[in-house]
């Protein structure tokens, strides 16, 4: 028999306060997961562009043509095409030096023309930035590992401005 002056939490109150303690404990712990390689994935993105509208004017301004490539290892590099020269040569001063991406993500270049990706293991680029201003169309997409509904595409036509957009 319980005395009017015994008071407590039945087992069902606490295992109410338990439940909501575990969702908003797991609310708490996943939102800055998410939010992070959002800002990862956002900040490759606004790299690569800074990159590419600094390449796309170096090659106008010095009248040769640069390219862009990404290899099966992860990595993207830069070539230039010297004037007196046939042959690419990869650049390897900042900011253009061979760059790996972050664990979390990975980039697949592919053709815009015909939707299929560019060979990956070549020893030249897949993207030429061409001494007119024009750029092979491409389509750039930063892949996270965790969520492929997170990607991103940098994309041009050839002749407008490189774009970003959300998958």
């Amino acid at each position: 028999m319980v005395s009017p002056q015994q008071r407590g939490f039945t087992l069902i109150e606490m295992l109410v306060v338990v439940i909501i303690v575990g969702v908003l404990l797991g609310i708490t712990l996943l939102s800055p997961i998410t939010g992070s390689i959002h800002k990862v994935i956002q900040g490759e993105a606004t790299r690569l562009q800074v990159l590419f509208d600094q390449v796309r004017d170096k090659a106008l301004i010095e009248n040769i043509h640069y390219g862009f490539s990404v290899d099966s290892e992860g990595y993207y590099r830069w070539w230039v095409l010297p004037a007196e020269s046939q042959d690419w040569v990869a650049l390897e001063q900042s900011p253009f030096q061979p760059r790996l991406m972050p664990e979390t993500l990975s980039l697949s270049l592919e053709s815009i023309e015909d939707s299929r990706p560019f060979d990956t293991d070549e020893a030249s680029p897949s993207v030429v930035f061409y001494s007119d201003y024009q750029v092979t169309p491409f389509r750039l997409r930063i892949i996270p590992v965790e969520n492929r509904k997170q990607s991103l595409y940098l994309l041009t036509d050839g002749l407008s401005d490189i774009e970003r957009v959300r998958e």
